[in-house]
């Protein structure tokens, strides 16, 4: 190649990473294919090439590109970095740790991609190993919100509560209105039955966004467990204006109205429910309305329908007991209790 051609593909590469920068990928694309007719082998636009196609999500033709690179140049970190994200984009992480971990070899200190091998190793099940990456990136910066967001997380899923809202709280210093970790931090303390304090929580990431369902959910499971049920209700309800075939939300506020009481709003939760499909609480809970109104044999057939599907249902198991024995069937319901002993409650 004379110095002359040289000189465009170089002009051509620049280019071509400004526009990619810029976001007008079509016009990249172009530039990056010019210089690449005139330089085959290159392994600036290749990288460029792959970079773009990363970037637009077309992660099979960025890979391909990526490997020309590797090919010509093994340990071009760019490539080994890009190729492992194209992975992870791909939902492999299990591919892509091979390719971080050579990149690592030549950059050892970049926190982004220890991070990236940490979140790769959660998702793989792989606790120990994520937990050790995560620290080592905060070793080196210890603020860095990707990392505690990572181990937060991982020792949120894996109940490890105290550990998790250090790193949260830690988060949440830096970035008060980071609305996934204040729901997260509301869900251990409501699984931990502190309502109040989820509460706040909850009440804080509806401030940022209005709309948020999860924290709509637990707001309503925090006044049930508070025993105020009108006030579940209305958050739940807010969920169902958007998701109205929610059967879970419909069973909630289905038993939010059956403890107050009014059994005929609480019915049309629960045929709602059934009428989206097979719902085992949506039963038990007409089952309950039934005895309640002293339709035995209604309530037996509640039951009868979820055990019928889910032979060891215990909340059905309990039901069919109580309702066996409001129809005189004293021997079959101490058979039912005998076999729920035996079953683990869900």
């Amino acid at each position: 190649m004379n110095p002359r051609t040289n000189k465009e593909v170089i002009n051509l590469s620049k280019r071509g990473n400004s526009l990619l920068r810029k976001k007008r990928y079509r016009e990249a694309e172009r530039v990056f294919l010019d210089a690449l007719g005139m330089e085959e082998g290159n392994v600036y636009i290749l990288v460029g090439l792959g970079n773009l196609y990363r970037e637009l999500k077309q992660f099979d033709k960025s890979i391909e590109q990526y490997d020309k690179t590797l090919k010509i140049d093994p340990n071009n970190v760019f490539a080994l970095r890009g190729i492992g994200d194209c992975f992870r984009g791909q939902q492999h992480p299990e591919r892509a740790i091979s390719y971080w971990l050579k990149y690592m070899e030549i950059n050892s200190g970049d926190i982004h991609v220890i991070v990236r091998l940490a979140d790769a190793h959660m998702k793989m099940g792989e606790h120990d190993k994520a937990e050790n990456y995560y620290l080592d990136a905060l070793q080196i910066q210890g603020e860095d919100k990707y990392a505690l967001m990572g181990i937060g997380c991982l020792y949120y899923h894996s109940n490890e509560d105290d550990k998790a809202l250090e790193y949260f709280s830690k988060l949440l210093s830096l970035d008060e209105n980071y609305v996934a970790v204040l729901t997260m931090v509301g869900n251990i303390h409501r699984r931990r039955l502190e309502y109040k304090q989820a509460s706040k929580y909850y009440e804080k990431a509806i401030q940022y966004e209005p709309w948020n369902t999860i924290a709509q959910y637990g707001l309503g499971h925090c006044q049930r467990g508070m025993r105020n049920f009108d006030e579940a209700i209305v958050w739940w309800s807010k969920i169902l204006d958007k998701e109205p075939n929610n059967q879970d939300i419909h069973d909630r506020v289905g038993d939010a109205l059956l403890t107050m009481g009014d059994f005929e709003h609480s019915l049309e939760h629960y045929r709602k429910s059934l009428s989206i499909g097979f719902d085992p609480y949506a039963l038990i809970g007409l089952s309950k309305i039934h005895r309640e109104m002293k339709h035995y044999e209604d309530a037996e057939n509640c039951c009868r329908e979820v055990l019928r599907e889910v032979p060891n249902h215990a909340r059905t198991l309990e039901e069919f007991a109580e309702v066996l024995d409001c129809l005189g069937k004293t021997e079959e319901a101490s058979e039912v209790r005998e076999k729920l002993k035996h079953v683990t409650h869900e």
